[in-house]
């Protein structure tokens, strides 16, 4: 039998931080940044880890779909903001998709993952791709924040701040900004005292701190020497890139690191970069090595200055794209990790500054040399090169944005918005910015089909807004967009006004009354139970006595309520022991009442399938009853109870909306007032 392969302490898989901890509770919502983007694995890999899915798109079909409606549709906020050169790909709605303008990049790495009892926080140099997470080698640090954490309280804090600003970066006045506010809200204000404050960490071995890069703000360099502990700065500095500023560039990143080091005695500044050991070079007199990295790294400031190069041991052939920077002296040693290259922009100190998100990690050699060893340890591993024996051939910076290939959808477009209107029907608004714009043409997602296009808009200096039918069966996850007469197309993202906009999956649409109560009267999940019925409809096609729960069927409901009295009384009581059950967001209680399997589907199928009036609306009127019976418990960090029997009351007075306006003429008159009786005790 094979040994299962341990991970090395201070390693792991970065999508093994997205699966929820023991004791996390219900998730909540996730917001996150990245510069290169894959729509298709943030959605199908880290949003699954996160919710904790059973299913996969590749083996279980339909079942997954309906587990992924199911959970996305009861978070409060699920988004991620992008740079806007690689802010595309095809996606569920059930999440945001933002771009992000700026005049470097968008260039941090960070997920916020919000469960009822936890909150992690996730600094890095990975992006939201497959490469990021299965191929290169990158560095990541994780933040745990509950009641009776000991993680520092403010890199919460701080990180909830930053996301703030970044997103300003994008559009700001749209639904889904809003969505993504509104959940740092509820981080910032329920847990705020989830963690230390400095004043408890005085004597701690190790201090985490967070350290941001913007435009016009404070710069990597300048933060590391306000967050360095000693008197006098460090002795060495290791720097790991795969990046750096180009060769013909002045490379003031060199200047800096030698400014942060004392000023007096012998300092270290060493290299760690990407390069390989070149075949048959002693017979063909070529250099030995050949590293990723301009020879402008050679340049010292002074005699006592000691330069390093090392060439990074890659295990199975990684790609790096690790960033960071050692600091240390005789006690101390203070480590960066996260997304900022040794560049002037991921370090912020030229004219055009990225948007990054770095940790430091203070250690204290003399309280816990253990701890200080261990974290040394993950630092990517090197042998020595002799420089006079390099082949300088710094990697192209493709995260640089001047040289993206990319087409970056312009500032003139604003935010695109699906919606309902009051009849049910489906809606898109187009926003735009106004002034001036090149022709352009919007086609629909996979086609050459054109949507919309320049020739609809009036010329105008104010901004624009055109709303238009969307009559397709599903909203489109964006558009493409041709500028002029450019072969390239850049991608314009659509987001929902919100999540009651969007249809069902066609497994779950006006499910027939028999599946209703199957699925209310179940305790398994959503997904299970619909898997069930689905197989015994692919396997019962053809048998006309199989129950359908295709809606295009027709289903034989003679004397159908009056054989399942019982079977709609007990999914009755079960229904009511749902949507009484605490909740952590009001997308849950909405998608309990509201959802495909909701109470108000259940009432629309009685309605539906009921073989009278009367028993139709004696049968919504006991499910209205039912529903004011239950006993809403006020629980810590759940929607307020008051705003939960609020929100029950307003259902039953959309119940009562579907009784036929002719039932009471074939009703009997007792039955009719008992009706009454009920619908006016129940809406307050």
């Amino acid at each position: 039998m094979a040994k299962r392969k341990i991970e090395r302490e201070g390693f792991g898989k970065l999508l093994d931080a997205w699966v929820p901890p023991k004791e996390a509770g219900e998730p909540i919502g996730v917001v996150a940044t990245s510069f290169t983007f894959d729509a298709a694995f943030f959605e199908e890999e880290c949003l699954a880890s996160f919710l904790g899915l059973e299913t996969n798109p590749t083996d279980d079909g339909p079942a997954y779909l309906i587990e992924r409606e199911d959970k996305l549709a009861r978070l409060q906020c699920a988004s991620v903001l992008v740079d806007v050169h690689h802010c595309r790909g095809t996606r569920s709605l059930r999440w945001d998709l933002l771009p992000a303008r700026l005049p470097g990049i968008q260039h941090s790495k960070v997920c916020l993952l919000v469960w009822s009892n936890q909150v992690r926080v996730m600094i890095g140099s990975a992006n939201l791709t497959e490469d990021g997470y299965r191929r290169n080698l990158e560095v990541f640090g994780v933040l745990d924040f509950h009641v009776g954490s000991k993680t520092p309280v403010e890199c919460l804090l701080q990180t909830t701040n930053f996301l703030r600003r970044a997103i300003s970066y994008s559009v700001t006045n749209t639904p889904a900004a809003t969505r993504w506010y509104t959940l740092l809200d509820r981080v910032e204000e329920n847990c705020s005292t989830w963690g230390t404050m400095a004043a408890d960490r005085k004597r701690a071995p190790v201090q985490v701190e967070t350290l941001f890069v913007e435009p016009a703000g404070e710069s990597g360099f300048d933060q590391l020497s306000r967050i360095w502990p000693a008197g006098v700065g460090p002795k060495s500095a290791d720097i790991v890139s795969p990046f750096f500023d180009p060769p013909e560039s002045k490379n003031a990143p060199v200047d800096e690191v030698w400014r942060l080091l004392r000023q007096r005695g012998e300092v270290v500044v060493g290299y760690h970069v990407a390069g390989e050991e070149c075949s048959g070079w002693e017979e063909l007199g070529h250099h030995r090595w050949s590293l990723q990295a301009p020879d402008s790294l050679r340049r010292t400031p002074r005699s006592s200055a000691v330069i390093e190069f090392n060439q990074v041991l890659l295990p199975d052939a990684r790609p790096l794209h690790a960033k960071g920077i050692w600091l240390q002296d005789d006690r101390y040693a203070v480590y960066q990790i996260g997304s900022s290259n040794f560049t002037s922009a991921g370090m912020g100190i030229g004219k055009r500054s990225n948007l990054e998100a770095n940790l430091v990690y203070v250690l204290d050699g003399k309280r816990d040399e253990r701890l200080l060893k261990a974290v040394e340890a993950t630092f990517p591993k090197s042998e020595s090169v002799d420089p006079d024996e390099v082949n300088w051939q710094p990697k192209a910076n493709d995260e640089d944005a001047e040289s993206l290939s990319q087409i970056a959808l312009p500032a003139f477009f604003g935010d695109a918005v699906f919606s309902l209107d009051t009849a049910g029907d489906g809606a898109i608004t187009l926003h735009f910015a106004g002034g001036n714009c090149e022709p352009f043409v919007l086609l629909i997602e996979g086609t050459d089909k054109i949507w919309f296009d320049s020739s609809c808009l009036e010329a105008s200096q104010s901004s624009i807004t055109q709303t238009l039918p969307w009559t397709k069966t599903r909203p489109p996850s964006g558009f493409e967009v041709r500028l002029g007469d450019r072969d390239a197309l850049a991608w314009w993202p659509v987001n929902v006004e919100s999540s009651n906009s969007l249809p069902p999956p066609d497994e779950l649409k006006d499910l027939p009354l028999d599946v209703l109560l199957n699925l209310l009267g179940s305790s398994r999940p959503l997904h299970r139970v619909m898997a069930d019925y689905l197989a015994k409809q692919i396997k019962s096609d053809h048998d006309e006595t199989a129950t359908a729960i295709d809606p295009h069927k027709r289903v034989d409901t003679s004397d159908f309520l009056l054989q399942r009295t019982r079977r709609l009384s007990w999914a009755l009581t079960k229904m009511r022991l749902r949507v009484e059950r605490p909740t952590a967001t009001i997308e849950t209680l909405n998608w309990r009442l509201y959802g495909p399997v909701g109470v108000f589907a259940l009432a629309e199928a009685i309605a539906r399938e009921a073989t009278t009036s009367a028993e139709s609306a004696f049968l919504l009127a006991e499910l209205a009853l039912e529903l004011s019976r239950a006993d809403v418990v006020a629980t810590t960090g759940c929607v307020d109870v008051s705003i939960h029997r609020n929100e029950i009351s307003k259902l039953n007075d959309k119940l009562r909306s579907l009784l036929k306006d002719d039932a009471g003429d074939s009703e009997p008159a007792n039955l009719r007032a008992y009706i009454e009786s009920v619908f006016d005790e129940v809406i307050q």
